[in-house]
């Protein structure tokens, strides 16, 4: 029999969980803007969190609007980089939609999986219309509801392989929810953001 053991310590090179700053604030890097639409923007709230005292948070309006969070440059060492995220939604089911994008390197953003990404654990969970004016329309993407109520929707982990082409370059995510012109519901929580990176020699180390 042949087996394969995998040497060293998991490296996280990028952790955030949007704690370190007073609501409605962000930490330094990330940006929030309405391509479409008015305000609100993303903003860091203390309601429905994952782990206290913060989330990030966007609502969904009854008005169409393209709202988007990006991250600050995160540099990418391996082809093997993974990212996990807590996240909970209330989306109208079907014409409201969130998706996660990338941008590889300063080119241009893409969804996930069409840059090459894989989700693991907690992927799109169904189509949105392109019927209503949705930004986003026409798209596989999160909607309907992640679980347990509308108000307090019930947090997930969502998993997901990093393109193989981002190693070596910087990246930067794009949490983007689309809505379209009628019908509003709760939002979109993110929580909890860790990007794991390869493994490191650990000659040396103590427990």
């Amino acid at each position: 029999a042949t087996y394969t053991f995998r040497m060293g310590v998991l490296q996280t090179p990028f952790a955030e969980a949007f704690d370190g700053v007073a609501a409605p604030a962000f930490p330094a890097g990330w940006v929030a803007a309405n391509a479409v639409g008015a305000a609100p923007l993303w903003v860091t709230t203390t309601t429905n969190v994952d782990s206290a005292p913060n989330a990030a948070f966007v609502n969904d309006p009854a008005a169409t609007s393209d709202k988007r969070l990006d991250s600050p440059p995160i540099p990418i060492q391996t082809a093997s980089a993974q990212l996990s995220f807590r996240n909970a939604w209330a989306l109208e089911s079907g014409f409201d939609g969130a998706v996660l994008e990338i941008s590889i390197n300063g080119g241009a953003f893409q969804d996930i999986l069409a840059a090459g990404g894989s989700f693991v654990a907690g992927g799109y969970n169904g189509s949105i219309s392109a019927s209503f004016g949705n930004p986003i329309g026409g798209r596989q993407g999160w909607t309907n509801l992640s679980g347990g109520v509308a108000a307090t929707p019930t947090y997930i982990t969502t998993t997901v392989n990093l393109p193989a082409s981002a190693a070596g370059l910087p990246v930067v995510l794009r949490f983007r929810m689309g809505s379209d012109s009628s019908v509003a519901r709760t939002g979109w929580w993110i929580d909890g953001l860790t990007i794991a990176d390869g493994y490191e020699c650990c000659i040396g180390c103590t427990d």
